[in-house]
């Protein structure tokens, strides 16, 4: 059972000290947008773009072309190259490559899936009248969810299991620099 922490009961993300929560922290908004989602799509069944399907495409876009992209990238250049180097034992690491595989196959499924949602989204933010395909909805959606699981299931124990303070730091501190804007020339 997962223990109460700040970011769960003030909804506040967890601090680059604590990479994990801060993962788990991003499945939780992830799923929340889902749920935007889903919604979005009911609201266009039976209204026109207005200004609530306009707000919810802007928060969309702006979520899934940061931190959604941010969260892959933190899994496949830090998160899933480091555990490898750290799992011993030929099955289990095999096991994980096999899961890692899987894993980052499920992040090029979701990001086809968001391409050929993000153009209406982009026409919707700018009031335009555009429809959501629910086939498209559906595979975003029922993806993440399915994905969002499996890491949740295995990567959790893995993380604890093999990972050190030093690693947690050095994942943490690559994670707080992907999100550090460029300094201005």
């Amino acid at each position: 059972m997962r223990k109460a922490t700040r970011s769960a009961l003030f909804d506040t993300p967890a601090g680059f000290d604590d990479p994990l929560e801060m993962l788990l922290g991003c499945h939780r908004r992830i799923e929340r947008q889902l749920e935007t989602l889903k919604r979005l799509h009911a609201h266009l069944e039976s209204h026109t773009v207005d200004a609530e399907a306009t707000t919810a495409a802007q928060s969309l876009l702006k979520y899934f072309s940061g931190a959604g992209e941010n969260h892959h990238a933190d899994e496949e250049l830090d998160l899933f190259p480091l555990l490898e180097r750290r799992i011993t034992g030929a099955d289990e690491r095999e096991g994980f490559r096999a899961l890692r595989a899987k894993l980052e196959a499920d992040h090029r499924e979701l990001n086809a899936a968001w391409a050929r949602l993000r153009k209406p989204l982009e026409g919707m933010a700018e009031g335009l009248t555009r429809t959501l395909p629910a086939a498209d909805v559906h595979a975003f959606t029922w993806g993440y969810a399915h994905h969002i699981l499996i890491e949740e299931t295995a990567l959790k124990e893995l993380f604890e299991r093999w990972l050190d303070a030093g690693d947690r730091e050095a994942l943490g501190r690559s994670m707080a620099a992907r999100r550090t804007p460029p300094p201005l020339a």
